[in-house]
């Protein structure tokens, strides 16, 4: 028996180093890096930059790059290269930490406010007796101020990490005892239920007032607008299925599982971890598969690059 729980345990730790943490990870990365580029370069084009909530994507597609690069290349390395920096430097640990937890809260923060934007672009176009104040709430110098808002809110809410986080046991996370609990706890409201009981809740309102509107076939949402709406909801959706099976998985991993895990618990965190980074990292292809407008404008995009070589060139 023990002889075949060694056997076992060897293939789990080939698997887990090898395939996932070496390949699978280097591969999400680097799709990743190139389709939030591609992600970039149509949320900035004219027709879409107008938008307030293409600026929510633009901020979003910036923090994956940080995202993708400081939590799953980084981690790569660290798991799959023997890249060991992480516990043995508790300067690099603390600040890897605290900018890793910056980007995903980041995140579910600004996909929760393209929601509400969406929400409240809805509300206006029904001319509201406060029309007024959701035509504010979704003007551009709103968005930036909301955003800037947003990551001064992710800065400070994780402003504990470079305090309380220390090496131990060979790995980098917050000190045992009564803070390691309260990391738990704060981590599990913050990262796993609130923001997406409120995506939710606010997706749920905005489906049913669209229905209201296309009932009294209200002129003022272009279909453009649609697009951007279903694009929020399907985002939505997905970030919930990808996420939620690491931010449970970290809570018991941490909370309750032994101080030495074994290959399989350290398997199955890494492969939920590599589920999550899916969000961000092919993010690009939901855009393409889901929006025809996006789909279009990546397409001209692509065809302007294509007349301006040419016209360089001749």
């Amino acid at each position: 028996m023990t002889n075949t729980s060694i056997s076992t345990d060897d293939t789990i730790k080939f698997i887990r180093i090898y395939i996932i943490c070496r390949i699978l990870y280097l591969i999400i990365f680097s799709i990743g890096i190139i389709g939030n580029i591609f992600n970039l370069i149509v949320f900035f084009r004219k027709k879409f930059r107008s938008n307030s909530c293409s600026i929510y994507f633009i901020a979003y597609s910036i923090n994956n790059f940080m995202n993708l690069t400081i939590g799953l290349f980084l981690w790569s390395l660290t798991l799959g290269f023997n890249f060991d920096l992480e516990y043995k430097s508790l300067i690099y640990c603390k600040i890897r930490r605290y900018v890793t937890h910056i980007n995903f809260l980041l995140s579910l923060c600004l996909l929760t406010m393209a929601s509400i934007n969406r929400y409240a672009r809805v509300r206006q176009a029904q001319l509201t007796q406060h029309c007024h104040w959701y035509i504010l709430f979704c003007t551009q110098r709103t968005t930036y101020i909301i955003i800037i808002s947003t990551i001064l809110f992710c800065l400070i809410a994780n402003i504990h990490i470079p305090l309380f986080f220390q090496i131990d046991q060979g790995e980098c996370y917050a000190q045992m005892g009564t803070y390691r609990v309260l990391f738990d706890v704060f981590f599990l409201i913050f990262y796993a239920i609130c923001p997406p009981i409120i995506m939710v809740a606010v997706n749920i309102a905005t489906v049913v007032y669209i229905r209201r509107i296309r009932r009294l076939v209200h002129p003022t949402v272009s279909r453009r607008e649609y697009h951007l709406i279903f694009l929020v909801i399907v985002h939505s959706i997905s970030n919930l299925i990808l996420t939620l099976p690491y931010t449970i998985n970290k809570f018991i991993y941490y909370t309750f599982e032994n101080p030495t895990p074994s290959e399989r618990n350290k398997l199955i965190n890494d492969v939920t971890l590599l589920i999550a980074f899916m969000n961000p990292g092919l993010s690009f292809f939901l855009y393409t598969l889901t929006t025809s407008s996006f789909r279009r404008e990546f397409f001209r995009a692509w065809k302007d690059l294509l007349v301006k070589i040419n016209f360089y060139h001749s």
